[in-house]
């Protein structure tokens, strides 16, 4: 006995429909809460845990030593200055070189092993000659912010003048366009997706250049507040400096985000 099955059944097809943005917010807190609770039942009932890996506890109390006695909010205020400055300089002239290497291949061809080799070298090593030619203050972390970021912003700015599709010069050569009318009609736009990329990766790049030269050397900053915390084993500050420095990534890349929502209003974003 044999039974007939159609051949043209259709299969349901699974399509992967958006999670209500109710439930996400229910979601985003929920593996930091587990964090939190197996970190404080882990800590809780032994002193030597407590002053290994702190405690949520003594890190909510430090918080509230360092904000009340304003420790936090000026050294908060140190390194987002410095990181800020670093970026914007860094960001601004990356793009800047990087979109004027289109105008000559030549240029480009011999400046690309310098910029690589400027790129590969860890900005750790970089950080003592830095700290030695312009001091303990707030010039040397701007620079290692600086370049920490720059050569992020020249990559990124370069490779998207370079994957212009050729149709679109094409084009502009039957208008009669020139050069430069063509970098600002074709190139320049059709470049800021990258430069918006290249913001995205550069804030955590200048916390990062900021942050190491205060771990050097510096009198103030998060940097500063960190090492000087582990040098006296208080781990609770230590982990307050941490997540403060987590705080300020998060809250410029939602500003950059912002930014782009603005620049590019066409682009979709999750």
């Amino acid at each position: 006995m044999t039974i007939d099955t159609p051949r043209n059944i259709e299969r349901p097809v699974h399509s992967r429909e958006p999670f209500p943005r109710s439930k996400m917010l229910f979601l985003y807190p929920l593996p930091l809460l587990v964090f939190v609770i197996v970190w404080q039942v882990y800590t809780m009932t032994d002193p030597q845990r407590q002053f290994i890996f702190s405690s949520p506890h003594q890190v909510w109390c430090a918080f509230i030593r360092l904000a009340g006695n304003g420790e936090l909010f000026r050294n908060s205020c140190v390194t987002l200055v410095e990181a800020l400055a670093g970026f914007t300089l860094g960001t601004t002239c990356g793009a800047a070189i990087g979109l004027s290497l289109w105008y000559s291949r030549l240029v480009s061809t011999v400046s690309k092993p310098y910029i690589t080799a400027l790129g590969s070298i860890p900005i750790f090593a970089l950080a003592p000659m830095i700290i030695a030619w312009f001091g303990i203050g707030i010039v040397s972390k701007v620079a290692l912010a600086f370049l920490s970021t720059v050569v992020v912003a020249i990559v990124q700015s370069y490779q998207g003048a370079m994957t212009v599709e050729p149709k679109f010069f094409r084009l502009m050569q039957v208008f009669g366009a020139n050069r430069v009318q063509t970098f600002k009609t074709v190139v320049l736009p059709s470049s800021l997706i990258w430069v918006v990329n290249a913001m995205k990766l550069n804030i955590g790049l200048a916390l990062l250049g900021a942050f190491i030269g205060e771990f050097i050397s510096a009198e103030q900053g998060l940097g500063h507040m960190i090492v000087r915390a582990s040098g006296l084993y208080d781990m609770a500050t230590v982990i307050v400096g941490v997540i403060t420095l987590a705080a300020l990534a998060l809250g410029l890349s939602w500003l950059i985000e912002q930014f782009e929502r603005k620049l590019l209003p066409w682009r979709t974003s999750d």
